[in-house]
């Protein structure tokens, strides 16, 4: 049961066919070797897991399917200490992530990313309870995905952040058109911002229409947020023709932040994200991601925010 329970962490490194876990000679050697390693580490008062094990351990879960060790982990880095906002970005999205980065590499069939998505997507699931925030509202925030946009994973981890933050969220999810975009704008009273996702360059057209279809029928009144991996940074958001371009999780929330509290803390905002776009080299936007090479996964996130995102 201990060697088990160390596979189910992703401390000890197995494959399951079958429905029977099969362990390397090698597997085993390079398991006493990071124990020696942990041994001889001085000591500290703070928790020996850092968050590097726990995004190790959660990326084994999900490839191997198993949905209850991956809980397990998640539930781990809270009883730790971690909070919940930090488990979506620094765990759950990292370990998504990598598994899009190695379907992309030719290593995972799609089969283990759509698997390991709806594993993800549950885990969201379970820990949306504990993002629900009392107290006085900070505005309302309207997000989704355009056409062709097939990733709601992050979206979700998004939704689930705002709400941390005070702000009540009207999802959409993935591949909404543009008019839905409009229809779900006119029943919100009180709209702060509408968010707009954009992770593969095949989404990118139904972007520019989600922008122009709002500009014509809500007006410049209300902020269009766009984000996402294929959207390289606040120029390229300018030209689709939004008004702010969001990096990642944290970058949306600081700009909703900024945008509550004035128009001017949002131009100097923006001026910083600029200034970081130029002094970067150029990205170039990932891979056609798996969920648009068929099957119905939702999202392998390259985000690190998602990091949920990309959001």
């Amino acid at each position: 049961m201990t060697a088990y329970r160390y596979v189910r962490q992703g401390k000890l490194a197995a494959t399951r066919v079958k429905g029977v876990w099969q362990v390397s000679p090698q597997a085993i050697d390079e398991f006493r070797q990071r124990l020696n390693e942990r041994k001889e580490r001085p000591r500290t008062g703070e928790d020996s897991r850092r968050t590097g094990d726990y995004v190790n351990e959660l990326h084994a879960c999900l490839v191997n399917a198993d949905a209850g060790g991956a809980w397990g982990v998640l539930q781990r880095a809270i009883d730790a200490g971690g909070e919940i906002g930090t488990v979506y970005l620094e765990i759950l999205a990292p370990a998504m992530a990598r598994i899009g980065d190695e379907w992309s590499r030719g290593e995972i069939d799609i089969a283990i990313e759509h698997q390991a998505t709806a594993i993800a997507t549950r885990l969201v699931g379970q820990m949306s309870p504990r993002f629900v925030r009392r107290g006085r509202r900070r505005g309302e925030v309207l997000i989704g995905g355009p056409s062709g946009e097939r990733h709601a994973l992050a979206l979700a981890m998004l939704g689930d952040l705002l709400r941390l933050e005070g702000y009540d969220v009207f999802d959409l999810g993935a591949d909404t058109p543009a008019n839905s975009f409009v229809h779900a704008a006119s029943k919100i009273n009180n709209l702060t911002a509408v968010g707009v996702s954009v992770t593969t360059t095949e989404s990118v057209e139904g972007a520019i229409d989600v922008v122009r279809t709002l500009r014509r029928a809500i007006g410049d009144e209300v902020p269009v947020v766009l984000g996402g991996s294929a959207i390289s940074g606040p120029d390229h958001a300018r030209e689709i023709g939004a008004d702010f371009y969001a990096n990642g999780a944290r970058g949306f929330i600081e700009l909703l932040d900024s945008i509550t509290r004035g128009s001017n803390t949002v131009d100097d905002e923006m001026a910083r994200e600029s200034d970081k776009a130029k002094s970067n080299a150029p990205k170039t936007t990932r891979k056609k991601t798996p969920s648009e090479s068929g099957g119905n996964g939702a999202q392998s996130r390259r985000q690190s925010d998602a990091d949920a995102s990309n959001n």
